[in-house]
Parts: C-alpha cells; sequence; structure tokens
C-alpha cells in the first residue's frame, strides 16, 4: 500500500538520481521524464496525470492513466481528497469512475466553504476486501491562479534593490527615491497579523478570522508608499515565536528555539491558519485595494540553515524537503489564487555544496530534495530566492581573499562549496537545467533578495563590492533583482561585524550611498572604473563571467 515513509524513499532514490543527472548536464532531458514518469505512478498502478481546476473556478478535474487494471470488489476507481498531513484515504470518496486505461475525475472545488479543496492532494484508491486501498500516488492542483479575478502587471522597472529602514519610509523621507531605488524589500512577521487587536474580520472557507488592524497599517504604510514611489515590492514571509500563537509552528519544530520555526502544515488548525492569513495578505497586497502591491513573495529565510532561520526537529533532508515543500505549496496556492502574477520564492543561503554542521542541510541538496518533492506531487512554478553574501560573510574585499582556505570556498564549478556574486552564474547554469525548468520549460525567475557588504574593511571596498556585484547582476539575464542589505546599519548586524548599511545608525551616508545611487545613472561608466580599479580588476568585462543568453 501507499504510504508515507514509501513516498520518502522512492523521493530519496529520485533524489539521488537527480544529484548524479545534474552532474551530466547532457542527460537530463531524458532523466527528468523517466525519473518523473515512474515516481508519478507511486507503489500503485494508476498514475495522476493532471489535477486542476476549471476555467470558471467551479470545478476539479483529475486525470489518470492506469497501466494494469487493479483488482478490486467491483471494477471501480474511487478519488479521495487528503489534508496535506494525511497519508492515506479517509472519509469519503470525492468522485468515482468505472476503470479505464485513461480516466478523469471531476468533483466541485467548494471553494470559500469549509469543504474547500484547494490546498488538498488527491489520490486514487480501489475497494479490495471491503476496504479502500491507495493505487496511486498523490498530486496537488497545480493551477490555483485560475481563481485570480484580476492581476497587476508586475512592476518590472529594474533590477536594483535595496532592504528598506521602516523609519525612512514615507513620512516626506525621499532617500530611497534619491537613491534610486527599484525594488524594495521588507519582512512581515505572520505573527504580527494573527489575532492582536482583531480589528480587521477575513471571511475565508467558511471561517472568521481577526486580524491585527495596527500592524496591518504599519504593513499597508510601507508597501503602499513603495509602491507609489514606482517600486517593486517584496515581502518576506516569517514565522516567529508568539504565546499564544503556537499552532502556527510545526509540531517538528516545538520545544527548539530560534529566531523563526517551520509553518504549520501538519495540523487542522495550524493548516488552516496559514491558509487564511496568507491569502488575505495576497488579497490585500494585489494592488486592486489601495494597500499597495507586492509582486514576490518569499517562504520563510534561509531555510537550508534550518536551525537558525527555520527551525525543525529534523534530521532527515528528504522529510524536511517535504515539510519544506508542503509550505512552499500552501503559501503558493494562496498567493496564485489571489495575484496570478506575483513570484512565490523558496528561501536559500548561499552554503551551496559545503555541509559543516548538523544545524545545516547544503543550499543545492535541499533544493535538489525540495525540487524532487513538489515534482513527485504535482510541478508548480516556483520561483528562486538566493542570498549569495560573501565568504567569510564579514570579508568585503572578495578581490583579495583572507586566506588560501577562504579563496578556495568560492570557485567557478557546480560544486563549489559557496556561492557568492563571485561565481553566480554558477547557480544561473545549474537553474538553466531540464530538471530545475518550472513547468513550462523556462528557467525559473531568480531573485538575489539579501546580499550585502560591510564597510568594516573601509568604505571603499564596501562601495566597490556593491558596484561589482550590481554589475554581476546586470550581466545575468536570468537574475531578475539585486536586493542590498541594507539602507541603515542594524545594530545586531554590526555587533557581528556586519556594517552593511548605506548609511550609518546615525544617519551618516557612506561612500557606499553615493555608488548605489549612481551606479544605475548615466554617470554609471566612472564608478565602475573607480571600483575596478580599487579591486584591481583588470578586465572588467571578463570579470562578469556574464550570462547574455
Amino acid at each position: 500500500s501507499y504510504n508515507y515513509e514509501g513516498t520518502l524513499m522512492t523521493n530519496k532514490i529520485y533524489l539521488a538520481l537527480t544529484r548524479i543527472a545534474l552532474s551530466a548536464f547532457t542527460a537530463l532531458s531524458v532523466f527528468s521524464f523517466v525519473a518523473l514518469q515512474a515516481r508519478a505512478e507511486g507503489n500503485g498502478s494508476v498514475a495522476i496525470t493532471s489535477a486542476s481546476i476549471t476555467n470558471d473556478g467551479e470545478k476539479v478535474t483529475v486525470t489518470a492513466s492506469v497501466s494494469a487494471m487493479p483488482q478490486s470488489d467491483n471494477g471501480m476507481l474511487y478519488l479521495f481528497a487528503e489534508k496535506v498531513y494525511q497519508n492515506e484515504p479517509a472519509g469519503a470518496p470525492v468522485a468515482s469512475v468505472p476503470m479505464n486505461s485513461a480516466v478523469t475525475f471531476s468533483f466541485p472545488l467548494d471553494y470559500k466553504t469549509t469543504k474547500c479543496k484547494l490546498y488538498d492532494k488527491f489520490q486514487v484508491a480501489v475497494l479490495s476486501g471491503g476496504v479502500f486501498v491507495p493505487v496511486s500516488g498523490t498530486r496537488y492542483i497545480t493551477n490555483p491562479e485560475a481563481l485570480a479575478q484580476s492581476s497587476p502587471k508586475r512592476k518590472n522597472n529594474g533590477k536594483k534593490g535595496l532592504i528598506l529602514d521602516g523609519a525612512k519610509i514615507g513620512n516626506g523621507n525621499t532617500e530611497a527615491t534619491q537613491l534610486g531605488v527599484q525594488q524594495a524589500a521588507y519582512n512581515i512577521n505572520l505573527e504580527d497579523i494573527i489575532g492582536g487587536n482583531g480589528g480587521v474580520v477575513f471571511e475565508y472557507n467558511g471561517k472568521t478570522y481577526n486580524y491585527d488592524s495596527s500592524y496591518l497599517s504599519q504593513y499597508d504604510h510601507a508597501v503602499r508608499t513603495c509602491t507609489q514611489q514606482g517600486m517593486g515590492v517584496t515581502i518576506v514571509l516569517l514565522n516567529p515565536y508568539v504565546p499564544g500563537e503556537e499552532f502556527m509552528i510545526s509540531p517538528y519544530s516545538r520545544g527548539a528555539h530560534s529566531r523563526y520555526y517551520m509553518m504549520n502544515t501538519s495540523e487542522d488548525v495550524g493548516l488552516e491558519n496559514l491558509e487564511a492569513v496568507v491569502t488575505y495578505l495576497a488579497y490585500r497586497y494585489n494592488g486592486q485595494n489601495g494597500f499597495g502591491q507586492v509582486d514576490n513573495w518569499v517562504i520563510g529565510n534561509e531555510v537550508n540553515a534550518k536551525n537558525e532561520w527555520n527551525i525543525a526537529n529534523v534530521s532527515d533532508e528528504m522529510l524536511y524537503a517535504q515539510l519544506y515543500a508542503d509550505e512552499l505549496r500552501v503559501c503558493y496556492n494562496a498567493i496564485k489564487s489571489k495575484n496570478a502574477n506575483a513570484h512565490v520564492c523558496a528561501s536559500f543561503d548561499h552554503n551551496w555544496t559545503y555541509r559543516n554542521t548538523p544545524s545545516y542541510f547544503s543550499a543545492r541538496s535541499l533544493l535538489e530534495a525540495m525540487n524532487a518533492c513538489i515534482v513527485a506531487q504535482g510541478n508548480f512554478d516556483w520561483a528562486l530566492a538566493e542570498h549569495p553574501y560573501n565568504y567569510p560573510m564579514v570579508w568585503t574585499a572578495f578581490w583579495s581573499p583572507k586566506n588560501e582556505a577562504a579563496a578556495a570556498m568560492v570557485r567557478h564549478d557546480i560544486d563549489t562549496p559557496y556561492l557568492s556574486m563571485q561565481n553566480i552564474e554558477q547557480l544561473t547554469d545549474y537553474m538553466c537545467q531540464p530538471a530545475m525548468r518550472n513547468t513550462k520549460g523556462a528557467v525559473r525567475p531568480i531573485l538575489l533578495t539579501e546580499v550585502g557588504y560591510s564597510s568594516t574593511q573601509g568604505q571603499e571596498e564596501q562601495a566597490s563590492a556593491i558596484v561589482y556585484a550590481y554589475q554581476r547582476a546586470m550581466t545575468n539575464r536570468y537574475i531578475n533583482m539585486i536586493v542590498f542589505n541594507r539602507q541603515t546599519d542594524y545594530p545586531v548586524e554590526v555587533a557581528d561585524g556586519l556594517s552593511v548599511g548605506l548609511t550609518g545608525q546615525d544617519g551618516s551616508r557612506k561612500l557606499a550611498f553615493e555608488f548605489y545611487q549612481q551606479m544605475s545613472s548615466p554617470n554609471a561608466g566612472a564608478y565602475i572604473q573607480r571600483a575596478a580599479a580599487n579591486a584591481g580588476i583588470a578586465d572588467w568585462n571578463a570579470a562578469m563571467f556574464a550570462r547574455y543568453s
């Protein structure tokens, strides 16, 4: 029979094959077809080939192929809708059809009711010996955008981004405008929204939710102001611990201590609250309601650093990957149902292949594992948010490595231990391979949503590094944006040796402020020359490792 452990074992085999295939790029197209076909069949004789919402948004259509007619009591196939955390059919089937080599199930989506199936996964079973026995793997709906009634055009005004200082947003402060920021980034804590003063009432799928109007007004101010100033907006959704709201935290995370926690898709109350709050935020900031427009949503932060930013008491990488894939998919379906043009991003840090502690999975390994889980249950068009900091992070002058050991950590090959803006082409080359592309065969959007350079080694070094990083993004067609950390030095980061702001805590402007401001202006050439001279880069064009096509 089909079970969760079986899913993990099959995914582990898939992951191992993926790694082999990614080292032999020319074989990927053949590998992808064979591996995905085998995985879709699960442990049974039926393969679900699609699950989609009809154009009118009223029904769900699930198609399946039958390679061998399974034994049954009555010659019928039954389709079950299961919650994310369920591992086998439960309750009553949502549809049934006579056995055939190709079958189609059709049933109501029941959107905006307690029976809504937008987030469910589907599985085929037969009646054997009077009990339902699964004969297929599971598959989710892959076109939630069918429910989006109107979606705004994305604000693709350029790649130059910045993590903004909330105290400098609006209220007469024009610093972001002076800097020429094209892409703004900001964080939202989900627990800020849930509960609180209950000033905002949201009816979703037959239930009522009360959200904090004071926190929402603060987020409104940030998003609306950035939108009015012509910036694209990226929001990072974070899940901190708040007493009384433990239901938002995955049961795999409880009892641990960290900054942020894995979102809860493993229990009804957590899952329903996650579905509702993310849907509401996507609706509120879809550009149609006067609160501003969010184009990109990042789900969690650097999730491969699992004991730092997305804590879970899980040592098995495939189980952890499945849990994050579930979290990402739930948020994707919620967001896309309200804005078909939004990007929904998985977040990884710069630790590409080097795993030096049980607290971390390497970004590449977890990315492959997550992708395997997603493809196995219905691929969808997630995007990638990457943080290509220098190695070490506090070392700004990458052109003069701290020592030989540090120099060996950033290489121009696919097995490099770390990614930085020096070798960012390795990430985009990797994402160009067929196994990592989206459902339409295109390279997924790649957003560099956080990278920063400290002024502790000198302001000239910080300014030069920013210009170099920006030019590397501009000469790589697959990079959608580069968001620098940050507008103003942040005390916690400064204490760790990361004075990455364009201004000091006292508001004084560093040399990096001028370089950031001018690097997209008609005067950019002079700043490129100065950065090249400071870094000792004789051939600037060669140093770009450009990817124009």
